[in-house]
């Protein structure tokens, strides 16, 4: 068995943890905190049975400084056939960061990085690093009410989980363009929230490969503290299939109960 941890960039890492690990000194105040833990499954039956679970966590902290948002999450889905044959269908986490400088100015300039792994997508491990610059407009009242835009460089590198086929290469690095759009607004007096998020990602000098990405969800706040949310997430990536995946689509809904803190 391949290990992949050694070869996780020591810069991605630095990335991944400082958000969190930052000393309060670099602060001119202390920075709020806002914490969300989300918890969300499906069960399907019938002639294949179904069952999903996943999921998800975002801390979030910010001042006139530095905004910084890191995020892990989880998703375990087995099907049992008309054999009774039970078998994984999804299995993948994953974990992101980003790191804003001078959060309160229209363009912020940012750093960020991911990693990932994905039964579905045949993916052993997947990160990346990058920087970049964003365009904000935001609610000075509500910082959940804003618009954000993106554009930024990534360096990328993949690991093909054993199974992918021959022509393909296990492991592989290239560099990406990425650029994002992500669409956030309270209504009814912010009970209820809509957060669209959607990211394309083509590699540098071959636009015909490419990383498409869209979240959204509805929030509905059933508490200050507990609120339900319906989320459709969807992901293409066009190199999937050469790995050994049955598609190079990914999608799902899913209804979860979410705590803020």
């Amino acid at each position: 068995m391949r290990r992949f941890l050694p070869a996780v960039s020591p810069a991605l890492l630095a990335i991944l943890i400082l958000p969190l690990a930052m000393p309060e000194a670099v602060f001119a105040q202390r920075a709020p905190w806002s914490v969300e833990g989300q918890l969300g499954g499906s069960f399907f039956f019938g002639n294949r049975d179904q069952t999903n679970f996943s999921t998800r966590a975002e801390i979030q902290r910010a001042d006139s400084l530095f905004e910084s948002s890191t995020e892990f999450r989880f998703l375990y889905g087995t099907q049992t056939n008309d054999d009774g044959i039970t078998s994984v269908s999804a299995r993948s986490w994953g974990a992101a960061s980003q790191l804003d400088f001078r959060p309160d100015a229209p363009w912020q300039p940012f750093v960020s990085g991911s990693i990932e792994s994905s039964f579905e997508r045949r993916i052993a491990l997947r990160y990346d690093t990058g920087a970049g610059l964003q365009v904000s407009s935001r609610d000075p009242d509500n910082r959940r009410n804003r618009i954000d835009f993106s554009v930024s460089i990534l360096a990328e590198r993949t690991y093909a989980r054993d199974g992918g086929r021959a022509d393909t290469a296990d492991d592989v690095s290239l560099t990406r363009w990425s650029s994002s759009l992500r669409i956030r607004r309270g209504i009814l007096d912010n009970r209820l929230a809509v957060d669209t998020n959607n990211s394309y990602r083509p590699v540098f000098d071959s636009f015909g490969n490419f990383r498409l990405s869209s979240r959204n969800s509805l929030s509905y706040d059933l508490t200050e503290v507990v609120a339900l949310r319906f989320s459709v997430r969807a992901d293409y990536d066009s190199r999937a299939r050469e790995r050994g995946a049955d598609t190079n689509y990914d999608g799902r809904t899913e209804v979860s109960v979410v705590a803020r803190f």
